[in-house]
């Protein structure tokens, strides 16, 4: 299998994101990290240079000094910069006939997506963005548990993704300090960026479903009152089904309390990401049971693919990042191979357009406190 030559742009050893990145991409060895820009910063990026063992010749102190010596000897460029510099480094890899892969959430406004798409269009480009919880095994079994009708016609969601950085102090009583970025509300509130679209794209990768209205409240309640840092959201999708979605950084004590709670006409399900290799099941009789990747009704979760060492000893966050790098392999490899984009596990331009529709609605829906209608003609 040919290894797929990569740069990172961001990602650097001071970054939130670089050494996953770097640790998920090299777990199955599809890919090599070859080149890259990791920071502006030119200590922190000879520093990360040194620590992904890249050569001298291939470190770069601007994107533009990467494309230009680089976009011949790529498949493709890793995007891990903050959300507010994608727009702008996505297009300029498209235009020059790279592939991109990036970090989420793609876009900060539907004019960036806009932007995007007409560039990915022209240049008949491959984007594919990173969405790492849906690598993991289990919510992979569920997707199929939904689309096989075991639970049923899906009633109702309850997804939540909360966490305490925003109210969190230290052990003198002072604020943390989040980075820069962070610390700035555009468009749409940063958190919606960061959390929310995690959670729209568990409920679309679940569901196969569109958001179509929304009612929302968003509050800054946390250390930093010029940011929104809370958002509690009733979505209806396209069949009907309602879903409750929470995600907040003032949940004391609430590191990455990912939770999803799936209720149908014959069953439900329960995953919670602290404990991702279980899924809690019950039917429509009161019986309740565990499915795991041992289990016998085990539709996928038990692939060999799944199995980097046996059941019992849990799979977790890095291994589900591979996962996902394991797909857009796949997908690149077609690309390259037939030029076109196909996958059903990849992700790219379309959900995200509609992760910024999605979330536009949200933060109108709590200025003017009422439902928000996502597309009408």
């Amino acid at each position: 299998m040919k290894i797929i030559n990569v740069a990172f742009v961001g990602g650097g050893i001071n970054s939130a994101v670089g050494s996953a990145h770097y640790a998920a991409i090299n777990l199955d060895r599809n890919f090599k990290l070859v080149s890259g820009f990791f920071s502006r910063n030119n200590v922190i990026n000879e520093q990360s240079a040194q620590k992904y063992r890249i050569e001298k010749k291939r470190l770069y102190y601007s994107i533009e000094e990467l494309i230009l010596n680089e976009k011949n000897n790529l498949d493709a460029i890793i995007i891990l910069t903050p959300t507010d510099q994608h727009a702008n480094q996505v297009i300029k890899c498209l235009k020059n006939g790279i592939p991109v892969i990036c970090e989420k959430a793609l876009a900060r406004s539907k004019e960036e997506i806009n932007k995007i798409n007409k560039s990915l269009v022209e240049n008949n480009g491959y984007l594919a963005v990173i969405y790492n919880y849906l690598g993991y095994p289990i919510i992979r079994e569920l997707k199929e548990i939904i689309s096989n009708g075991i639970l049923g016609e899906i009633i109702h969601i309850q997804i939540e993704m909360p966490q305490e950085s925003l109210i969190k102090k230290n052990k003198n009583g002072n604020p943390i300090i989040p980075q820069k970025w962070r610390m700035e509300d555009k468009i749409i509130p940063t958190i919606s960026l960061d959390l929310g679209v995690h959670l729209h794209m568990l409920n679309k990768y679940l569901l196969a479903q569109k958001p179509i209205r929304v009612v929302a409240k968003s509050e800054s309640k946390g250390n930093h009152n010029s940011i929104i840092d809370n958002v509690n959201c009733l979505i209806e999708y396209s069949d009907n089904t309602i879903c409750n979605m929470w995600f907040s950084k003032i949940a004391s004590g609430a590191r990455n309390g990912m939770k999803i709670r799936i209720y149908g006409k014959k069953g439900s399900a329960e995953w919670i990401q602290e404990n991702p290799e279980i899924l809690y099941l019950a039917d429509s009789q009161g019986k309740r049971w565990i499915l795991d990747r041992t289990h016998p009704d085990a539709i996928v979760c038990n692939q060999k693919k799944y199995e980097r060492f046996k059941a019992g000893h849990p799979a977790g966050f890095i291994e589900a990042f591979a996962n996902y790098y394991n797909d857009i392999a796949e997908s690149l490899k077609n690309y390259i191979s037939i030029g076109k984009f196909i996958s059903e596990e990849v992700f790219g331009i379309d959900e995200s357009d509609e992760g910024i529709i999605l979330f536009e609605a949200v933060d109108r829906s709590s200025k003017e406190n009422r439902w928000i209608e996502l597309y009408t003609s």
